[in-house]
């Protein structure tokens, strides 16, 4: 391994050279590429420099292939799942917690998207083996929202109001898991134009969520799933559908993706990945609804295996925006039984009051 000494400290050092790891510094690795010989190496071409695949020496038998600790990374075993999932759950009691308290102080003026992004952070930092957030936290407010990878600044923070939308992408890394999510909410008036746009993207989502796929499924089918009920409106979004997600390691993780490019990983079970489609209307607002879905085998038929999702997220997705008439029945139901699991699953983590407010939240519609 070759890596910076100072980042490691003693007890890393110690573990690694007990997995017959050789830690060396940065400087050495051309030195080390010199002295190989008559062997045989194995590189992955997406993450190897040219000035690195140069240096070996003709001798050497290269085998560019998938690096194997990728693939052992993004399929979780039964424990990781597990921890995984009670995870999910005290994320959701931050999420709740966030969204009450939002909503009961936006009228008071002082709420920025600085400020909230820093509140979010201690009600998560209150959950058990919180470590740190998974990625600064995007919170885009009005037409901030329209920019999918907005990051507030002292001098672009907007002061929250009561009217618009609030658009709200963050997680979290702690021991037992890593969390994304994204949430949009009202804070107060809004347009029918609005409602239409959320709730053509939680079509997206929920029929994302449902699919049921045969083994082999590509991400960019699951993209294109996902986003059938958008297009049918002659909408469109401008970035991947999803992301593979680590457990307490990086929230974008590799090999497998929901996207339109015709990258050639099999969707397999045991990987968790987001479902995130969007809307953004420059200048007015943006809407992303984002959880987190765990790959699962579903059962086999005469035509082969098939798989599909269980939802990993657990926080309320909010009604108040939706425009039911757009929805069919199976998205209703879905929505219905999703909200209610959401309840049974963080409610007793929470104080009455909390209990109370987060039951209007998760109402049937």
């Amino acid at each position: 391994m070759f890596i910076e000494p100072s980042k490691l400290n003693e007890a890393a050092v110690s573990s690694l050279a007990q997995s017959a790891v050789e830690v060396c510094r940065y400087e050495d690795l051309f030195s080390a590429i010199d002295s190989l010989a008559d062997t045989t190496i194995l590189i992955d071409p997406k993450r190897t420099c040219f000035a690195v695949y140069d240096r070996i020496p003709d001798t050497v038998k290269i085998i560019e292939k998938l690096n194997p600790s990728t693939v052992l990374k993004a399929i979780k075993n039964n424990t990781e799942i597990a921890h995984t999932r009670q995870t999910m759950i005290n994320d959701g009691v931050a999420m709740t917690k966030f969204f009450k308290w939002v909503e009961e102080n936006v009228a008071s003026g002082t709420l920025t998207e600085l400020s909230i992004a820093d509140k979010l952070r201690g009600f998560r930092a209150a959950q058990e083996g919180f470590v740190d957030v998974s990625f600064n936290t995007i919170a885009g407010y009005l037409e901030h929202g329209a920019l999918p990878h907005y990051s507030a600044t002292e001098k672009s923070s907007s002061t929250l109001a009561a009217k618009g939308l609030l658009l709200v992408d963050s997680g979290g890394q702690y021991k037992t898991g890593t969390t994304d999510i994204t949430r949009v909410i009202s804070l107060g008036q809004i347009t029918q134009e609005e409602k239409e746009d959320y709730t053509i993207v939680l079509k997206g989502t929920i029929e994302g969520s449902q699919a049921i796929f045969p083994v082999g499924t590509r991400g960019y089918q699951i993209d294109a799933i996902t986003r059938r009920p958008i297009w049918q409106t002659l909408r469109n979004y401008g970035h991947g559908t999803g992301h593979g997600v680590g457990f307490f390691l990086n929230v974008h993780e590799g090999p497998h993706t929901f996207n339109p490019s015709n990258i050639d990983v099999a969707v397999d079970p045991g990987t968790i990945t987001s479902i995130e489609p969007g809307l953004y209307r420059v200048g007015k607002h943006g809407i992303r609804i984002e959880n987190l879905v765990l790959t699962k085998s579903l059962e086999s038929s005469e035509f082969g295996d098939f798989l599909n999702f269980e939802t990993l997220t657990c926080c309320y997705i909010a009604t108040d925006l939706i425009e039911k008439s757009l929805l069919d029945q199976s998205h209703i139901d879905w929505l219905n039984q999703y909200n209610q699991w959401v309840y049974a699953q963080v409610s007793p983590r929470l104080t009455e009051e909390e209990k109370v407010w987060l039951a209007e939240k998760c109402k049937t519609i």
